[in-house]
């Protein structure tokens, strides 16, 4: 019997996974997509890419980190200005709601356009867009959205006046 209770205690402390405390950024490369779209009236290439985070930070200001880092190291931006007019990574909350989005296009898009689940998963966007006025230039924007609130930042904006 102490045998037996000696095993179970054995087995509850090593047999058990933990799961990671801090954010992690799952990329949905299902999703891409690319396509014409139109910016300030001029026409040209789009990608719109997703990803889910894993436990967000509440705070918007380590959610905001969260996102820059994960974007400063998965996005050649020199690639993304020479191809696209516009460019972004939308982030979503990893919820019972939004974990099917792994599985691919189909159940995504027919997800996505339940837009009250939407505004309460999304967490943030990363983007490139094209000046108004200006077909050569861009700029880079962040935007994070949290039960805390909400704020938008120019990374980067090379618009010429």
């Amino acid at each position: 019997m102490k045998y037996a209770v000696l095993g179970w205690l054995i087995f509850g402390l090593f047999g058990c996974t933990s799961k990671p405390a801090g954010p992690r950024v799952i990329y949905l490369n299902k999703l891409d997509h690319e396509g014409t779209v139109d910016v300030n009236g001029l026409y040209g290439q789009g990608r719109y890419r997703y990803a889910l985070i894993d436990n967000p930070p509440k705070s918007l200001d380590s959610l905001h980190q969260v996102i820059l880092h994960y974007c400063d190291s998965a996005v050649n931006k020199q690639e993304v200005e020479t191809h696209y007019i516009r460019y972004y990574i939308q982030f979503y909350r990893l919820s019972d709601h939004t974990k099917s989005y792994q599985k691919g296009r189909e159940d995504f898009w027919d997800l996505h356009n339940d837009i009250n689940q939407e505004l309460e998963d999304y967490r943030g966007e990363y983007r490139y867009e094209l000046c108004k006025g200006d077909s050569l230039h861009g700029q880079w924007t962040l935007e994070v959205n949290s039960p805390a609130g909400n704020k938008t930042d120019t990374l980067e904006k090379k618009c010429q006046p």
